[in-house]
């Protein structure tokens, strides 16, 4: 959901000497925040690393034989993208394979975090690693760093931590940075030092708005549209015409309603549910985005570029231009908007009977927020809702709901209590970071959408019609062996198939992840249990081959209801919008073309996530800021041989502190989940409750350094 955006005055220009002269600071940017399920969730990386590294894109020839010491374990080669660590070794990551290629600190002097790379599988030193036979493709030049002029050479630090090199600064390329600022650069490869020049300078100050301008600078995130994106926009009307009605359902007697966050801007999906005998019948109308943004116009080739939304609590940088994305696709309360509608009949228990999809026009008569329809549902507060119809309406949806809630745990979904947290910001300065409390709304609408997207899944696949999946593979059986050594004191396990199992049987079933999670209720572990639970799962990802939704439960998934936001779910609305009128929907969108939009739309979706996390790291680094020499209560939320990780209480956010730092030795017990002295007995335990004091902040890089109360 978009999130309003908030406006800041301009801020005055200043000019200030430096080493290098003088410029003028340009004023703030202005410009809004997404969600994603936990297991669609990538495993994030630690926060520290060491300055080392060097730079040089040098290819190698191509098949060379393997290099001294190495031994060959696999003839094939593999194409990749490398993964590089902050401790200076790194990993190829080949799609299809799970586990990433090791590079040792040798193959990582030549290549840069991004790179796309072909390795070849070798032993070295008894361990499997990879060589790099030659760099296929370089990563994007445009980076962010810090300018510094260090004995009169101007170098830019890159703000990454996978990228250590420094960058050379000509004096004529430094576009007036100042000693200090943050800028843009464009990095120039080959044998030496890197070189770069800088394309904009973003300033030094750490407010709120500038930390996320580097993060949008970083991204390479267009906050404007093309000129010929927008004039298509603008070519529509402001309503609907006559001419659009045709051929739809007229469901504007309907007493559909949105539901959504007080800050919400645009608005997918709307609901309806009335009983129907013993069950119901239920509507989830969804914005009809493939009527407008249509294949290979302007409009749709930014929009599979973008491949989603970007929400920051600042801005919003939407996939469609807002006269489509706020206006005509929105589903606004009082006026006539297209829709892709599914109605699904449900029985008595909740077990779905029959579907139906059409296109349609629909009247939303009510624009309501989850804290409204919680008032009035879990309170009774008549006063939230002013409607009576619309009450009633919302009587029966929520009877669905808990049908539906139980189907779910028949299912065995998983679920994970991951909590939401979010920055509060006011006049660009954060006042507050804390969670963001799920209600009977939030988990109501879920079931709904959940409902409509496998229900159009199932549609498609029944009738033979490709379509992107949302596929969640199971976890790889390592994963919960690991898992059941931490559980094994606890007397818990996941129960596991047989080794020699093929098929669906070789693999963990969600329901027996999900009994644990049951069973773990109330206990002193049970926090730190969700938490390995989501590191064990694979990440989801979009793709035309089905297999299945883990984490979800499902044998057949798709994304259909958020096509203002997700350009999959507006893929898989122009191809089911040709199969219900008779078309082929190759006509529209070729199934040749499935494999290439889900790589690219799975990839935005990481980066997507990846600006989220920096963002919510960044942020909380600025507000505990003002802490620094406090004592804090925090959990162990990680261990590493060099580091332990820390949530701090109640902010939620990510601190750490150097493992050097603690007195004597220790050693990492990684099946354990613990970090024991060699001497003296004393331990550290994933989970385990302490105070620190927070040391020094670094905003910028996302950053709380602490140590321990004596």
């Amino acid at each position: 959901m978009s999130r309003k955006n908030s406006k800041k005055p301009d801020q005055k220009k200043s000019s200030e000497k430096t080493p290098w002269g003088s410029r003028s600071r340009k004023p703030d940017r202005k410009d809004g925040a997404s969600k994603a399920s936990p297991w669609d969730s990538v495993k994030r990386g630690n926060k520290q690393e060491d300055k080392r590294g060097r730079s040089g894109s040098r290819t190698r020839p191509d098949r060379q034989p393997s290099r001294r010491g190495s031994e060959r374990v696999d003839q094939r080669l593999y194409t990749g993208t490398v993964s590089a660590h902050p401790d200076g070794f790194g990993f190829v990551d080949v799609e299809g394979i799970e586990k990433g290629f090791f590079l040792p600190h040798e193959e990582m002097r030549e290549v840069m975090h991004g790179d796309t790379v072909e390795v070849r599988p070798v032993r070295k030193r008894g361990r499997e690693s990879a060589e790099v036979v030659r760099i296929v493709a370089h990563a994007p030049t445009v980076l962010v760093g810090q300018f510094l002029i260090q004995s009169g050479i101007g170098i830019v630090q890159p703000r990454s931590r996978k990228i250590p090199q420094t960058i050379l600064i000509k004096r004529d390329d430094a576009g007036g940075a100042h000693h200090g600022d943050w800028v843009r650069v464009d990095i120039k490869r080959g044998p030496g030092h890197l070189r770069g020049k800088v394309l904009e300078v973003l300033g030094d100050q750490l407010s709120p708005s500038k930390l996320i301008d580097l993060i949008v600078a970083e991204q390479q995130l267009a906050e404007e549209f093309p000129a010929a994106v927008i004039a298509e926009a603008n070519h529509f009307a402001d309503t609907i015409e006559e001419s659009d009605l045709a051929g739809r359902k007229d469901l504007r007697h309907l007493p559909f309603v949105t539901i959504d966050g007080e800050d919400a801007r645009d608005f997918d999906d709307a609901i309806c549910v009335l009983p129907r005998g013993e069950g119901f019948e239920t509507w989830v109308a969804i914005a009809d985005v493939a009527h407008y943004v249509t294949p290979k116009s302007a409009l749709d080739q930014e929009a599979l570029n973008r491949s989603n939304s970007f929400y920051f609590p600042d801005r919003v940088i939407p996939m469609l231009p807002e006269k489509l994305s706020n206006g005509l696709c929105s589903l606004n309360p009082n006026v006539a908007r297209l829709a892709m509608t599914v109605r699904m009949r449900f029985d008595a228990n909740g077990k779905r009977r029959a579907i139906h999809v059409y296109e349609s026009v629909i009247h939303s008569q009510a624009r309501l927020t989850y804290t409204q329809v919680a008032k009035y549902l879990d309170e009774r507060d008549k006063e939230a809702i002013n409607n009576p119809a619309v009450c009633t309406m919302l009587d029966n949806a929520a009877r669905l709901f808990r049908k539906l809630e139980i189907k779910r745990a028949q299912r065995g979904a998983l679920d994970l209590d991951m909590p939401e947290v979010r920055a509060k910001l006011e006049n660009d300065t954060v006042i507050d970071i804390c969670e963001t409390p799920r209600n009977i709304a939030h988990r109501l609408i879920e079931e709904m959408m959940l409902a409509a997207n496998t229900a159009v899944a199932e549609y498609m696949e029944q009738r033979q019609c490709a379509l992107l999946y949302r596929v969640h593979a199971p976890p790889e059986r390592e994963a919960i062996e690991t898992l059941n050594e931490f559980l094994a004191p606890f007397g818990m396990f996941v129960r596991l198939p047989k080794a020699k199992a093929k098929d669906k049987d070789a693999h963990v079933k969600p329901a027996h992840v999900q009994q644990v999670l049951e069973q773990s209720e109330g206990k002193p572990f049970a926090h730190v249990l969700h938490r390995l639970v989501l590191r064990s799962m694979q990440r989801a990802q979009y793709t035309p081959h089905n297999a299945g939704h883990f984490g979800l439960a499902y044998e057949t998934y798709a994304h259909f209801t958020s096509p203002i936001r997700r350009y999959a779910d507006l893929v898989v609305h122009r191809r089911l919008k040709a199969l219900i009128r008779g078309e082929n929907p190759d006509s529209v969108q070729p199934d040749s073309t499935l494999a290439e939009i889900g790589a690219q739309t799975s990839t935005q979706e990481r980066k997507q996530q990846r600006a989220e996390w920096d963002t919510q790291a960044m942020l909380a680094a600025l507000f505990h800021s003002k802490d620094v020499g406090k004592t804090m209560p925090a959990r162990i939320s990680g261990l590493t041989k060099r580091r332990i990780f820390f949530e701090l209480e109640p902010s939620m956010a990510e601190a750490s502190l150097d493992v050097d730092d603690l007195s004597g030795a220790f050693v990492l017990d990684e099946a354990g989940h613990s970090l024991a002295a060699r001497k003296g007995g004393r331990a550290y335990h994933l989970g385990d409750r302490m105070d620190v004091v927070i040391d020094s902040t670094d905003p910028v890089r996302g950053q709380i350094n602490v140590r321990l109360v004596e």
